[in-house]
């Protein structure tokens, strides 16, 4: 008979799975601590900085603000300059309108007189005749 023999290899399977699970929490914990002290260290730097972008992004935008308004003031200047203008036009263009109408009611009153009288007088030289 050829009997076949088997070893039982169970065994240096689960040390080996043993000796790696201890190296894999081994680096999971080293990682773990190195990631800790690194943020601990680092932290005060980088609310550091934080401070610093959020004091200039303040100073900015309170800039940017402040010409908005500048801008703001130098063009309400700037309309109402120009409707001054406007107004002090259409006044005088409204004045040079009025007096030409009020020349030519003159004109129109004087003609009409004229007219009148003339009829007066062709009335009376007919009357006499």
């Amino acid at each position: 008979m050829n009997e076949t023999r088997r070893e039982d290899t169970t065994e240096p399977r689960l040390a080996a799975a043993a000796d790696d699970s201890s190296r894999f929490l081994k680096g999971l914990f080293a990682g773990a601590l190195i990631g800790t002290v690194a943020g601990v260290l680092l932290a005060p730097e980088i609310h550091a900085a934080l401070r610093n972008m959020r004091r200039q992004l303040r100073e900015t935008a309170a800039g940017a603000s402040d010409a908005a308004a500048d801008k703001y003031r130098e063009a309400t200047t700037r309309v109402g300059d120009a409707v001054d203008d406007l107004q002090q036009k259409g006044r005088a263009v409204y004045g040079k309108a009025l007096s030409a109408v009020v020349r030519g009611a003159e004109g129109v009153k004087e003609r009409a007189t004229e007219a009148q009288n003339e009829l007066d007088q062709s009335a009376a030289d007919a009357a006499r005749r």
